[in-house]
């Protein structure tokens, strides 16, 4: 609007000019000519300010424009981190919640401290005015959800529900992280529409998480990720690594099942699905991400061994009772991302390069 108000102006001013020569007699022309060109620069001054705010208005557009403000729950946390680096190096606006103690290291911009039992979800989504909320956090132990099932609950269960509530309340996306382990393991591989059937107190509190978030938020991504590996906020071994790495530079043996089945998923790439999830509008429900190969824990151990240059025999078979196999199709997510989901190995090969153990 501005700017063409501008060139109004600038064309006034030069019909004025061209009025003045016209109508002038010739001998007066010459004292018009002073009028006519004090009016020009003015002419021009408006059209160089007209210019000016033609640029502003394009720079106000594509900041417009920009990427998607997050607020990712447990940012200090290991998929919180990695999600949060990402999503900064793509020029995205991110800003993280953290529980316990204060991180020294936050890949996002903002680390605010957020109990989800205690503090209001909606006053967080007001202070913050996210896009999307990535719910990350979460009490993960399964021996501190066995211990204490009521726990589990409110913080598994009722604080997701309050968080994807205020998200609904707002018109923000919301992006649920559940897991694999809502599979008992007995019926693999396991589809998105396929009947859960939870077997740890964990696994039920993430099932039931799951059905509370699909209930009040419309604008909604669960993802159930395989089990996860990558690097710290301390360059790290990160999730499973720490004690499958660390043990074993400490001269200790660590036991392995070899009929447990995974699909090992890289961090960094289920935080390139979420990102491309959320930016390709992709519909919205249940996604499975996991990593290209079905593997036994014993035999991940003997790739971690491979890459860290540990000793192999410290890495001993065990067995459980029964075959454990939550392996996930993926073809949904592959489908709706067209994010490649790195092997095993280019991924510990990754984390080898850049950690400290």
């Amino acid at each position: 609007m501005l700017y063409a108000i501008c060139c109004m102006l600038y064309a006034i001013c030069h019909m004025l000019y061209a009025d003045a020569r016209s109508h002038a007699p010739a001998s007066e022309r010459g004292g018009l000519r002073h009028i006519a060109y004090s009016i020009r620069p003015t002419a021009y001054s408006i059209l160089h300010t007209a210019r000016i705010l033609r640029t502003l208005s394009a720079y106000s557009n594509r900041q417009q424009m920009a990427p998607n403000t997050y607020l990712i729950t447990g940012a200090a946390g290991f998929l919180g981190w990695n999600l949060g680096r990402m999503l900064i190096r793509g020029q995205s606006t991110v800003v993280g919640t953290w529980h316990h103690s204060k991180p020294d290291r936050c890949a996002s911009g903002h680390c605010m401290q957020f109990d989800l039992e205690q503090d209001d979800a909606e006053t967080l989504l007001a202070a913050t005015s996210p896009d999307v909320v990535v719910h990350c956090a979460a009490l993960a132990s399964r021996a501190a959800c066995d211990a204490d099932p009521d726990l589990a609950r409110r913080v598994n269960v009722d604080a997701t529900r309050r968080l994807a509530e205020a998200c609904a309340e707002r018109d923000a996306t919301f992006v649920f992280i559940s897991t694999d382990l809502v599979f008992d393991g007995s019926r693999a591989p396991y589809r998105e529409e396929d009947p859960v059937s939870p077997a740890s107190v964990y696994a039920e509190t993430k099932a039931a998480a799951e059905l509370e978030v699909a209930g009040v938020c419309p604008k909604h991504y669960i993802l159930r990720p395989a089990l996860m590996y990558g690097q710290t906020a301390q360059d790290t071994p990160g999730s499973f690594l720490s004690w499958n790495v660390g043990r074993p530079a400490a001269g200790a043996a660590v036991q392995l099942y070899t009929n447990q089945y995974r699909m090992p998923l890289y961090a960094p790439d289920l935080a390139r699905s979420i990102e491309s999830l959320v930016k390709s509008n992709a519909g919205y429900g249940i996604y499975h991400c996991a990593g290209p190969e079905r593997m036994t824990r014993y035999e991940i151990g003997l790739r971690i061994a491979e890459h860290f240059d540990l000793p192999a025999g410290l890495m001993e078979k065990t067995e459980l009772p029964v075959t454990d196999d939550t392996s996930l199709v993926t073809e949904k997510v592959l489908r709706a991302t067209g994010v490649e989901f790195m092997g095993l190995d280019n991924g510990l090969r990754e984390i080898a390069q850049r950690i400290v153990f």
